[in-house]
């Protein structure tokens, strides 16, 4: 499979604390990768690096072969112009915990924003568009409504849509469900996984475990800025070698 997103030897800190400390992984085309472990290990810093919502210290990454920053000599990361990081990480769509929808645009101006002034999309063209996703996840008699007027797990699959209104290479999703009500998280559950049967490919930050055992193609287990394990869901679920994993699905499971 094609590669899509390379990262190596990654850093980020804040100020003295040390979030990512030496990250090495990819992503190819087509696969369904959650990002599991305990809360402050470096997930969601890692995915806002990825789309550059976050600057990154050291390392590289690259996009389908097309670096977003590479290491110097001396390790720190060197990014683009950034004219060209934003084409760039226009091709990766984000989907966060609390959907920052824009509160006084409808549902159809918030999935039709982007695609008109980032992409150059006609309004119909937009909109068609638009009314299309709408009714794949489910929406399609709310395109007027404004998002003071949805519910939480509708407001999110507002988010997913807009994010696929930008026709993105790889879904990143950071903790999609952990602002939701408990009986509103399976509305969203299976829109990523109706994604995941036509093969999108996504990254998924997730405290949902049975989920991320169903779903995904391979695990990433982070704890404490590292990734400590990358492999298949059964390396994690079924056979964890490693004690901190043992330790971690004690606690959540």
């Amino acid at each position: 499979m094609e590669e899509i997103i390379r990262v190596e030897n990654l850093h980020k800190g804040f100020d003295t604390l040390k979030v990512l400390k030496g990250i090495d992984f990819t992503v190819k085309r087509g696969e369904i990768i959650s990002v599991i472990g305990p809360s402050g290990s470096g997930k969601s810093t890692l995915l806002r690096c990825l789309n550059h919502l976050e600057v990154a210290d050291k390392g590289s990454i690259s996009f389908e072969n097309n670096y977003i920053a590479k290491a110097d000599a001396t390790g720190k990361a060197i990014y683009k112009r950034n004219k060209e990081v934003i084409k760039i990480c226009s091709n990766i769509g984000m989907v966060f915990q609390n959907f920052n929808l824009f509160p006084h645009k409808s549902v159809l101006g918030n999935i039709i924003e982007a695609p008109i002034m980032v992409k150059g999309k006609s309004k119909k063209e937009a909109v068609k568009s638009a009314e299309n996703l709408l009714d794949k996840v489910g929406l399609k008699d709310k395109r007027d409504s404004y998002p003071y007027q949805l519910s939480g797990g509708q407001k999110q699959r507002v988010a997913i849509a807009r994010a696929l209104a930008m026709d993105p290479e790889i879904m990143l999703f950071d903790e999609p469900t952990s602002a939701l009500d408990p009986e509103l998280i399976g509305e969203v559950l299976q829109v990523i996984k109706n994604l995941a049967e036509e093969r999108m490919t996504m990254l998924i930050v997730t405290h949902e475990m049975n989920f991320a055992r169903e779903i995904s193609d391979r695990i990433i287990f982070m704890d404490d800025g590292k990734i400590v394990v990358d492999g298949v869901p059964d390396d994690i679920f079924v056979n964890p070698e490693h004690p901190r994993i043992k330790t971690f699905l004690n606690k959540v499971l």
